[in-house]
């Protein structure tokens, strides 16, 4: 690519200096023009290399992540969670409600995570910090309603928290 500039150049100089050899004006311009034009989109390319934003880099990160279970370990019944020395079963019939929450974070902008409420106990999944959460989120997809119903988004307090209700158990007996 740099070869290819250095090319466009050399001929924008040599057009430049050899100006009146050539019979036409409008030969001279449309070297020159094409010289700018490849150029431009050479010097384009040659600084766009390193995006990593490109769609299959993208679609392999998203793949890698969907299938890192991370401190998770899923079975048919529901899932476990591997903290350190403690290992916790979480039943797909015992999660009471699934809730999305997004936190204002000072240098990072937002920080978002999911909120599982259990029969038994609270858990707090933040995206930054715990590994697999991507793939938690696809099978609380597959083994809930999660996200079926509309969604509302709850402001729950004056420091930017904010919660979408992702899944509720419906119970019969209340």
């Amino acid at each position: 690519m740099k070869k290819l500039i250095l090319l466009a150049c050399l001929i924008v100089a040599f057009t430049l200096f050899y100006y009146p050899v050539f019979d036409s004006t409008g030969i001279s311009y449309l070297i020159i023009f094409s010289c700018f034009v490849i150029i431009c989109f050479a010097g384009a390319k040659l600084y766009s290399l390193n995006e990593k934003d490109d769609y299959e880099a993208v679609e392999r990160e998203m793949d890698i992540l969907n299938d890192f279970d991370g401190i998770f370990q899923y079975t048919n019944d529901g899932f476990y969670i591997n903290r350190g020395n403690s290992v916790e079963l979480v039943k797909w019939d015992g999660i009471i409600s699934v809730n999305s929450f997004s936190i204002p974070v000072v240098y990072r902008g937002r920080a978002a995570g999911l909120e599982i409420t259990t029969d038994t106990k609270s858990y707090e999944f933040n995206d930054q910090d715990t590994p697999g959460i991507e793939k938690l989120t696809n099978k609380l997809y597959e083994n809930l309603q999660v996200g079926k119903e509309e969604l509302k988004r709850i402001r729950v307090n004056n420091h930017g928290l904010e919660k979408i209700n992702l899944f509720k158990r419906n119970d019969k007996s209340c």
